[in-house]
């Protein structure tokens, strides 16, 4: 099926035009995470350094899911992990309302605190509960060698 939209009335006129399959929906740009080994883990470490984050016993669920599919500015789906807390987190910058209303809380970035990498976000209430949402694309599970060393 052909369609064309006109998207903004200049001269000439903006538009865009595709053949859409009538056999269903396209396939999403990136596979929704699906990780065994993140899911089964006990522990997970950031995935570019490889310092402890945050723990399984962590894992909460929040609007009835521990995970969310989150889209991007560029249509790709990320998945958060939602945890109570992230020890191996620093939350970093101002808070920001980038998601929701203002009377579901504050939003701030989340970094690893020993390289920097952009892990997720800290959400914070006005009632001080706060719960961080990570990225599970940034995170790893931990090697098992390195749960001997910490021992």
């Amino acid at each position: 099926m052909n369609k064309h939209l006109t998207l903004i009335p200049t001269t000439p006129p903006i538009s865009l035009s595709w053949e859409e399959d009538a056999s269903g929906p396209a396939e999403p740009v990136k596979p929704i995470f699906n990780n065994p080994s993140l899911a089964t883990a006990d522990r997970m470490v950031c995935a570019h350094c490889g310092e402890d984050i945050t723990h399984s016993s962590l894992r909460i669920a929040v609007h009835g899911s521990h995970r969310h599919a989150v889209p991007t500015e560029y249509g790709i789906d990320q998945e958060i992990g939602c945890f109570s807390l992230a020890p191996g987190c620093l939350s970093a910058g101002h808070f920001a309302l980038d998601f929701g209303h203002q009377e579901d809380g504050y939003w701030q970035m989340a970094l690893c605190a020993s390289c920097g990498n952009h892990l997720g976000w800290h959400h914070q209430t006005d009632s001080d509960i706060g719960f961080y949402g990570l990225i599970l694309d940034h995170l790893a599970a931990a090697p098992e060698d390195s749960r001997e060393k910490a021992a």
